[in-house]
């Protein structure tokens, strides 16, 4: 006790040791409710801490499944790429030919009841995208009048326009005559604009001249072939044979956490008092 004394100034009587004491008591006090409510603060801190440790795990693996989800779908983009390129490649080709002219169903071109004449079943055909319909000719149209000399070959086409009416295109050297029936095809003036080529005919006579529409096509000595221009949904593009990517095979991610149920701590209520020492 003389020791506390001396601290606090050797002039102090012993009376003016307790009110120093008493003091000291009370800023213990204070401070041990401090201590008490940080007590219970660090309690609420450690189970909002703990919440998120237990969080971080859910955050984890939910991003992981994210991760492994999103790098399959960027494979597989790469594939949908290549399979949506091809069908807009067929739908552009499919659109372009359907907006032009072309047939739509095969003429059936043969010899008609008419035998100099060339028959055609009933067809469809576009001009313009336009969708038109030619009966059937069973008697046949008459197929120009060149005369194909003897041993050679000539050519006929058969081309429609919107109007139904078939016209017939001579090919430029029949008259002279054709080494084969391909070159005489090759000699046919190309189609009209706003037309549909039906098809083709070629004849060959061993035994004299050939006249068309005058010479029966049935005539003996005779070769001809009847050819039917291409349709247009023959002609549409290849199918498309790339395939569309595998089903994901990664599963759906799991939920992220909840939204957090501790709260942290209020604000410090308890407060400090300064000692007040009087000499």
């Amino acid at each position: 006790m003389p020791k506390i004394i001396k601290t606090m100034g050797e002039g102090h009587a012993k009376g003016e040791l307790y009110p120093l004491l008493d003091a000291f008591l009370v800023d213990i006090a204070a401070q041990k409710v401090i201590i008490d409510e940080l007590i219970l603060d660090h309690a609420t801190y450690k189970a909002v801490v703990d919440e998120l440790v237990a969080d971080h795990a859910t955050f984890k693996t939910c991003v992981d499944a994210i991760e492994t989800l999103i790098e399959e779908l960027h494979d597989d983009h790469a594939t949908s790429k290549t399979v949506v390129t091809d069908i807009k490649t067929l739908l552009n080709d499919i659109k372009n030919r359907l907006a032009g002219d072309g047939l739509m169903s095969l003429p059936g071109l043969v010899i008609g009841s008419t035998t100099t004449a060339v028959a055609n079943v009933a067809f469809d055909y576009i001009v313009n995208g336009a969708k038109y319909t030619k009966a059937a000719v069973v008697a046949g149209t008459a197929p120009g009048n060149d005369v194909i000399p003897t041993g050679t070959y000539g050519a006929v086409a058969l081309d429609i326009g919107a109007d139904g009416t078939i016209d017939v295109i001579e090919a430029t050297d029949n008259a002279t005559g054709y080494a084969s029936a391909v070159l005489a095809i090759a000699g046919l003036a190309a189609v009209a604009a706003d037309h549909v080529r039906m098809g083709t005919v070629t004849v060959i006579k061993s035994d004299g001249a050939f006249t068309f529409g005058t010479t029966a096509l049935s005539d003996a000595n005779t070769t001809e072939v009847y050819t039917d221009n291409t349709c247009v949904f023959a002609a549409i593009g290849a199918v498309v044979g790339t395939s569309a990517p595998d089903t994901l095979g990664s599963a759906k991610p799991a939920s992220a956490p909840a939204t957090l149920t501790n709260a942290g701590p209020g604000t410090l209520t308890a407060v400090t008092t300064a000692l007040t020492v009087t000499s």
